[in-house]
């Protein structure tokens, strides 16, 4: 008789998988700003961006390249609480921290010569802002 091995995924399918993946980002998220939150000398701004960031994926935040770029300055630290898109060109170098990034953006990131940072290091920038 062959043993049947039971996994929570193993029935939904590709979807799911890629749904546990998200969701252990946004975990992580979470995890880290709740760590910084308690020492912070700016909880608040923790707690908001705790908020964005567990909102369902249909209503977080994402923020096009373009905008990006009119709203940010040379060498400005940033974070998005959503995804990046790709939407028009970044002509500044900047230091993006974000839940995720589309492909055509993370290559235009490349050619722009940004950075994408973790959120500890975004985090202990005390002049990174967030963008929505």
């Amino acid at each position: 008789m062959r043993e049947f091995k039971s996994h929570p995924l193993h029935f939904y399918g590709k979807g799911m998988v890629a749904m546990a993946m998200e969701n252990t980002k946004i975990r992580g998220w979470v995890e880290t700003l709740e760590k910084v939150r308690s020492s912070s000398a700016n909880p608040k701004k923790l707690s908001y961006l705790i908020k964005l960031a567990t909102k369902p994926k249909r209503i977080r935040p994402s923020v096009n390249l373009d905008k990006i770029n009119k709203l940010t300055k040379e060498n400005e630290s940033i974070i998005v609480p959503g995804k990046v898109l790709g939407g028009g060109t970044l002509t500044k170098k900047v230091n993006i921290c974000a839940i995720d990034f589309t492909d055509s953006a993370m290559a235009k990131l490349k050619g722009s010569k940004s950075s994408v940072v973790k959120l500890e290091d975004a985090l202990n920038d005390k002049n990174a802002r967030i963008i929505i």
